[in-house]
């Protein structure tokens, strides 16, 4: 896929996509593997806090607090903890996501062209976590999840899952379900942490899709708008934790 980029011994490495269609793709080996163990090793040393420290939980459910964040580099017009470059091996992630970026065309377009800013945001899902059913904002073409932990197996859960269906209405917001505004809170609130009856008849009408296991050195790419969820990690995963690097595509032109 796209270009083979020099490892520093020398010789060339080259990511694999293993599969493509027009809601996601998966690419394998994405990083040469010197360069996937200082992802790691940088992974290890950042300053993660429980999701729940960001206010109303939104993405993640009440059970799902334990999830961990650490800071978000933002490329290009994506705001972030911490801007681009930053003389960290998250550069070296980035810079390979911008040097492959011709294989994303299909699902989120191209740099410049189609957007024009990036973010990368470590994630960490210890077991008994996962992600609620959501999609992308307006605001992005689309998403992407990176698999930094160097094992995983096929018992421990955390599987990325991908609704066939993306046609719902999008007044129904990021979680299919529309909270009334209200006077102090003028813009309806995006959230199902207490009640997900409307999001749940919407997403099991059809009810069929697409799992996407969380193999090591793995990269999803996720077009805009397309339902997608992370399954709990299981108690089978013990001290192992779903590790991630996450981010969007911000559309080009905004501002």
């Amino acid at each position: 896929m796209g270009k083979k980029r020099k490892k520093r011994s020398g010789e060339t490495h080259s990511a694999r996509v293993v599969h493509q269609e027009p809601r996601f793709t998966v690419v394998d080996d994405f990083l040469a593997p010197q360069e996937l163990d200082l992802v790691w090793n940088f992974l290890q040393a950042q300053k993660f806090v429980s999701v729940d420290v960001f206010g109303r939980v939104e993405h993640w459910s009440l059970e799902d607090a334990a999830a961990r964040k650490a800071p978000t580099v933002g490329w290009g017009s994506s705001k972030g903890d911490v801007r681009f470059p930053t003389s960290t091996p998250a550069d070296i992630f980035i810079q390979a996501m911008l040097a492959h970026a011709e294989a994303f065309e299909p699902n989120v377009g191209l740099p410049e062209r189609d957007w024009d800013g990036l973010t990368a945001a470590p994630m960490l899902y210890p077991r008994g976590t996962g992600l609620v059913w959501h999609r992308d904002t307006e605001e992005y073409t689309g998403s992407y999840t990176f698999y930094a932990h160097p094992r995983w197996n096929v018992e421990w859960g955390g599987e990325l899952l991908l609704h066939d269906e993306d046609d719902f209405p999008r007044d129904t917001g990021v979680f299919f379900h529309k909270l009334r505004a209200m006077g102090e809170m003028p813009e309806t609130p995006m959230t199902t942490h207490l009640d997900n009856e409307d999001a749940s008849r919407a997403l099991m009408a059809h009810g069929i899709g697409s799992f996407v296991m969380p193999k090591p050195n793995r990269l999803v790419i996720i077009r805009g708008g397309t339902p997608h969820s992370v399954s709990r990690v299981r108690d089978a995963a013990g001290r192992s934790v779903r590790a991630s690097i996450s981010g969007f595509f911000r559309k080009a032109g905004l501002g």
